[in-house]
């Protein structure tokens, strides 16, 4: 797509000819969780523990997207300020400095990992068969990492530029190798749930060897020169800058799941696995508003890098409305089937019982916080990455955490006076978030706070009249 379009282009299409290309990926993506969860629960159907130990690994993998999350959110911030600004020459050093981080972090993360997997597992509830089955999973999953971090920093650069069908090809590939291994390796290779992790692994793999070939043969405005010499610390900081923020942000959220699995294993061990169970299937409804919101990145933060401050704020208002459209209708399909969705991946009765009281109240709980998603997405691609984090963290352990407390400990003492709580402080986040984007744009057009552009320094930052 090109940049005018983006620029210029009317919202609603533009969102959405971005978009789908992430969604058609992503789709993918969702078919590979269900057959994984699929294949997974063949193993045992009337064993709890092997889905609920895919839960139990959840924070850990949690982590490493995060983190991959920060680094392409970084990238993609850099790169759609800069070509908004028409400062393309400020773009040569990115891939370098972004692969250079991407190394780093894959190496600490793997020696983390290796050394600590076990007492991280049982920090987070894993007892018995469930830290077991987690074990397995977790130390095959681990090879994952560096491709991971790799690809992306290839996405980001893509996803600054409005390139998204790369982007989508790469999650296809990926998928698709893991939906063929993942029945190989854990059954006639006999690897049971390690053969899983091994399959997400390899896909991982693949998708990032399509995207290395991507940047060998295709045009692009961010050159990859691979050299040492080319590594810049200025564009590394500013990838840091602002992908950091991101990073603990997906980490609070990952971690506010040890607090969450604590509650609901006090309450009854068998949640983990029925809250698993709803949130593999939950991704049919958020799929389209993590699309969106990869689409909301390259507009607004092209926008941005050209002082457009009206289109940030349509594009918010945009991108909102239609993620709820989109999602609500889902929510409500997910809701009417998901007596018979369950069935398929589980039959033990409590499991079953539990999460079909469970799904209403999440389903609820994650419509009203779609806006929130595109809020932070605003902030953070236009360079104020710490200010979502701050945000974020109120959200989650102001709000979020203490509310579940005290539906799990204080008011009806189970899952549904959990759901409840959830939702209510879902409701009360949504407010807050509202009332943060408006002090936001008001500050953007009072001239308050000030976009910086690329990691050049130029334009600065400034809050309160502060240069």
């Amino acid at each position: 797509m090109k940049n005018h379009n983006i620029r210029t282009g009317a919202l609603a299409p533009t969102l959405i000819r971005l978009s789908l290309p992430i969604l058609a990926g992503q789709l993918f993506g969702l078919m590979y969780n269900l057959v994984d969860t699929f294949f997974i629960s063949r193993i045992d159907t009337a064993n709890p523990w092997l889905v609920g130990a895919t839960g139990l690994v959840w924070p850990l993998y949690f982590i490493f997207m995060a983190t991959s999350f920060g680094i392409s959110g970084g990238v993609a911030s850099l790169v759609a300020r800069a070509i908004g600004a028409n400062r393309e020459n400020e773009l040569d050093r990115t891939a370098e400095s972004g692969l250079f981080l991407a190394v780093l972090t894959s190496v600490f993360f793997l020696l983390v990992m290796y050394l600590f997997a076990s007492p991280l597992l049982t920090l987070f509830g894993g007892s018995g068969e469930l830290h077991e089955y987690g074990m397995q999973y977790l130390l095959w999953l681990l090879p994952t990492i560096p491709f991971m971090l790799l690809s992306a920093v290839f996405i980001g650069i893509l996803q600054g530029e409005g390139r998204t069908k790369h982007m989508m090809v790469s999650m296809m590939i990926g998928t698709v190798v893991n939906i063929i291994l993942d029945p190989v390796l854990i059954f006639p290779a006999g690897m049971g749930i390690g053969g899983a992790g091994l399959a997400t692994a390899i896909g991982n793999a693949s998708g990032f060897v399509y995207l290395f070939a991507v940047f060998l043969r295709t045009e692009s405005k961010v050159k990859i020169h691979w050299k040492i010499k080319n590594i810049s610390f200025k564009v590394s900081g500013e990838i840091i800058r602002v992908g950091l923020p991101q990073s603990m942000m997906n980490f609070l959220a990952s971690i506010s799941f040890i607090f969450y699995n604590r509650m609901m294993v006090d309450i009854n061990p068998m949640i983990i696995t029925a809250f698993t169970l709803y949130s593999r299937l939950e991704q049919l409804a958020l799929i389209p508003i993590w699309a969106l919101t990869s689409g909301l990145s390259t507009v607004a933060g092209q926008a941005a890098g050209a002082g457009d401050f009206k289109r940030m704020r349509d594009s918010s208002r945009v991108s909102s409305l239609l993620g709820l459209g989109v999602s609500g209708t889902l929510f409500i399909i997910y809701i009417a089937v998901s007596p018979w969705l369950f069935r398929i991946f589980q039959s033990d009765a409590d499991v079953l019982d539990l999460a079909g009281r469970i799904v209403v109240w999440m389903a609820a709980a994650s419509f009203v916080s779609v806006p929130v998603f595109m809020i932070n997405t605003i902030m953070s691609v236009a360079g104020f990455a710490d200010r979502s984090l701050l945000y974020t963290a109120f959200r989650i352990y102001v709000i979020n955490v203490p509310a579940c407390a005290v539906g799990a400990y204080l008011i009806g003492k189970n899952i549904t006076s959990v759901m409840i709580a959830i939702f209510i402080s879902a409701v009360v986040s949504l407010l807050l978030f509202i009332a943060v984007q408006n002090h936001f744009f008001a500050a953007l057009e009072s001239g308050r706070l000030r976009i910086r552009i690329s990691g050049s320094g130029q334009g600065g930052i400034a809050d309160g009249g502060e240069a």
